[in-house]
């Protein structure tokens, strides 16, 4: 194995200096690794080819350059002669890898070329193939968690969830808390959730674990189809409170086991005695993964900042505290009962409440809204700097895994700017906003995800409920004012000094929101195309992701923001920005998505498989294909005397489009297939259609046999998440998808379809011209064009949608052939 580099001429730009720089360094790193990959390899240590070993090695050197560092770290790998490193070890290895590539480049180059995290840990992994591992073998808490530590940590990859249950169930009782007593139900709520955490985190385990146990001992059953839906049957009547058939004493955690298992037995007495103990035998191997995932999952911990990840620490039971940011000052309440580990009494939270709202003497509030949106990396420089009482006080705040803000938000603003308020400094898993009609929940990536993450905000909103009726029949507290102080964060000078010099921010972000897509029009056409043939099987998600990319390509601004931005050009201050904007709405290219597919039905720890999709508009020529059969309908249904000629070219089209259409479906399903379970998946029932377009038949080959988790996860340009249609029972009603720390991405669409039906849909803008407008201080312009954008986007694939249903429904008996 051998590394050579071509020379050539004198480059021309700064970007192939970088570029040839980078390529020498690849190489210095190739030859020192090669050497050792050979030794490996001689001794038997690896059952990769040299051919494999060959193209890992060159796939290693030219993600992270980084010297000989790669070899030394494989050489000690070898000398392991253990199937997995420790995990300390692990952490050692991925912060050099970091550390060397930035330091053995140029800033310049290390920034053009992104080392990014996934690029990192993907070479990682292929270092552990080299020397023998089992590279999924050594990430015990999924490839994922592992990822989202040092990639998910920013203030920017939080998401965001809404429920209005609270307010909307004690509206309907005519219940009016006080303040102190809305407060205390959802301070009692968070304490009691974390006191059961434990036990809700082992509900959501055997729930995902045992249905998908046995859909899969059901596979081959006659009964398989009925099996496969097990689990979406529970989801429906799954409670996220308890209802009137709870037990005396029984608490939410226990009521919903009670449930699921009633709901259990019935699927399972439909067994036979040998899938029973199929079932059984899978059940107790499985259990053994449940204490790992509840550590893995849980939010009693808090992070710890460093120079390329973090490091999450445990907070013990009886040191667990509940944060409340009130008039923007810091409190905290403990949740638990004095010198116990048992939940706080409701009179005691009450009371601690009472004193913070009747406070009136305190210092001037201090925010920490500077260090949360602080990169993380500069956050974990900058704090040993501050002063010892400052740092004493946030170590105290750490003590809460959940804080309370009580300002009242604007319930009108986009969730992105909704959560712009008091949310400590980024290293707990979760704060809550009260908007007097909805509480929002704003969730770190790296204790939630999506499905999770809606879950807790449904079961913490029950359990504050519950509190809320209780505490309506007390009598109003009496304040007291010993004991209950803020915490004091005061800026010293040498702080706001060393402050200002760290420029290491966030990236800024404008946000819209949209309501406008006709989700019962997407229904409808879904049905119709069920109808027509069996093979066009497109999902909603498949509808909205197919025209996000036809609206990508021919999305055209209003032209009032075209005009505002050429006028703002002609003033020398802002020229760049509106130059950089005007450049972003008039370009058009179709963008790479990464779709977190929900990974906790087959395995919950693993969480997420991010897959990567760029919609193959250009292969299968669906735009043209589209505009073609539209107008070739249209002729025929204006069309006089003889129409005879105009059906059959309008039906030569439609046969193609339909053809594609359902070609796209199978595309994407396989893809997401792929993606989850890891293994290819056969086209040769798809090759039975005659009809199938050629280009879907080569990228049906060309989706790869095993997805690669972090393969492509520096590619996706925008984050589309999809939460889909909650049940009819759950009351959230707006989701705001996290976006990764990755710089390249731009756009964060999130999709949530509430429990009346209607679609919400949000989209956070980080892309350049942005910032660049927001620092020439025309936010509101920045604003406009996302809602535009957004909006454009909405109202786009109403008309798509209309046109689809209308080439589908037209019919002389058109269907797609198979060749049997």
């Amino acid at each position: 194995m051998s590394s050579n580099v071509k020379q050539t001429n004198k480059p021309d730009t700064q970007d192939e200096v970088s570029k040839q720089a980078w390529q020498q360094a690849s190489i210095v790193t190739a030859n020192s690794l090669n050497k050792v990959a050979q030794d490996a390899h001689e001794a038997g240590m690896t059952q990769l080819s040299l051919p494999q070993m060959t193209e890992m090695v060159e796939s290693v050197s030219k993600a992270v350059p980084a010297g000989n560092i790669p070899s030394l770290i494989l050489e000690r790998l070898t000398q392991m002669r253990t199937e997995t490193p420790p995990q300390e070890t692990m952490d050692k290895d991925i912060y050099l890898l970091f550390d060397t590539s930035k330091r053995f480049m140029s800033q310049a180059m290390y920034m053009t070329f992104a080392v990014t995290p996934a690029k990192v840990i993907g070479s990682y992994q292929k270092l552990l193939q080299l020397a023998g591992m089992d590279p999924l073998a050594s990430f015990p808490e999924g490839v994922w968690q592992f990822y989202v530590n040092y990639a998910l940590r920013e203030d920017t990859a939080r998401h965001t969830n809404e429920t209005h249950g609270f307010d909307t169930i004690l509206k309907r009782y005519g219940i009016s808390l006080s303040l102190v007593d809305r407060v205390t139900a959802w301070v009692m709520g968070v304490i009691h959730t974390l006191h059961e955490y434990d036990s809700l985190l082992e509900n959501e385990w055997r729930e995902r674990t045992y249905t998908y146990i046995l859909q899969t001992v059901m596979a081959d059953s006659d009964e398989a189809e009925w099996y496969e839906r097990i689990y979406r049957r529970w989801e429906v009547q799954r409670p996220f409170r308890r209802s009137h058939d709870a037990k005396s004493q029984e608490t939410y955690a226990r009521y919903r086991r009670r449930l699921f298992d009633e709901f259990l037995r019935e699927a399972i007495d439909k067994l036979t005695p040998e899938q029973q103990m199929a079932w059984g035998q899978a059940v107790k191997e499985a259990k053994k993964s449940l204490p790992a995932y509840q550590k893995q999952m849980t939010i009693a911990s808090f992070l710890e900042p460093h120079a390329y990840g973090e490091t999450r620490h445990r907070i013990p039971i009886d040191e667990l505290q509940v944060g409340i940011i009130h008039d923007g000052h810091y409190y905290l309440i403990p949740a638990c009962k004095p010198d116990t580990s048992e939940p706080a009494s409701v009179m005691e939270v009450r009371a601690h409440v009472a004193a913070i709202v009747a406070d009136e003497v305190r210092p001037t509030p201090t925010s920490l809204i500077p260090l949360a949106t602080m990169k993380r990396a500069a956050l974990a420089g900058y704090l040993p700097s501050m002063s010892k009482l400052f740092r004493q006080n946030l170590d105290l705040l750490c003590k809460a895994p959940i804080l309370i803000n009580t300002e009242p938000r604007p319930r009108g603003l986009p969730l992105s700017d909704l959560r712009q308020a008091e949310r400590g400094i980024g290293s707990h898993p979760l704060t809550i906003f009260d908007t007097h009609e909805t509480f929002v929940f704003d969730q770190s990536h790296i204790f939630f995800d999506g499905a999770w993450g809606a879950g807790l905000a449904e079961i913490i909103t029950g359990q504050a409920l519950a509190w809320g009726h209780y505490l309506n029949n007390l009598k109003v507290p009496a304040g007291r004012k010993e004991g209950v102080e803020p915490l004091l964060f005061v800026w010293e000078k040498r702080d706001r000094k060393n402050l200002v010099q760290v420029t290491e921010q966030v990236m800024l972000e404008v946000s819209a929101e949209t309501d406008a897509v006709a989700l019962h029009a997407i229904l409808a056409l879904r049905k119709l195309c069920k109808q027509r043939n069996d093979l066009i099987t497109v999902t909603v998600n498949d509808l909205l992701i197919l025209y996000r990319a036809i609206h990508a390509i021919t999305y055209q601004p209003q032209a009032q923001l075209v005009m505002e931005l050429e006028q703002l050009a002609t003033e020398p201050e802002s020229t760049e920005a509106a130059m950089m904007a005007l450049n972003e709405i008039q370009n058009h290219h179709n963008p790479a998505l990464l779709i977190p597919i929900d990974a906790t039905h087959r395995i919950p720890g693993d969480r997420v498989y991010p897959m990567v999709f760029e919609v193959p508009l250009e292969e299968l020529n669906f735009l043209n294909l589209h505009r073609s059969t539209v107008r070739a309908l249209d002729a025929y249904e204006t069309g006089t005397g003889d129409r005879t000629p105009l059906y059959a070219e309008f039906d030569r089209l439609q046969r193609t489009y339909l053809a594609n259409l359902a070609g796209f479906g199978m595309v994407l399903t396989r893809a997401k297939l792929a993606a989850t379970a890891g293994e290819s998946v056969s086209t040769q029932a798809i090759r039975m259609l005659a009809n199938l377009p050629t280009a879907v038949q080569r990228m049906l080959d060309d989706i790869p046999s095993r997805f690669e988790v972090l393969n492509d996860m520096i590619k996706g340009r925008e984050v589309f998440s999809n939460c889909g249609a909650v049940v009819s029972t759950s009351s959230l009603t707006r989701f705001n998808t996290a976006k990764d720390d990755n710089q390249h991405k731009v756009l964060a669409w999130g999709v949530l379809t509430d429990a009346k039906g209607i679609m919400h849909i949000t989209l956070r803008d980080f892309r350049p011209h942005v910032w660049a407008l927001i620092e020439t201080g025309r936010r509101d312009l920045a604003q406009r064009i996302t809602a535009d954008y957004l909006q454009s986007y909405a109202i786009g694939l109403n008309v798509f949608v209309q046109e689809v249903r209308r080439i589908t429904a037209v019919s002389r008996e058109t269907q797609l052939v198979m060749d049997m």
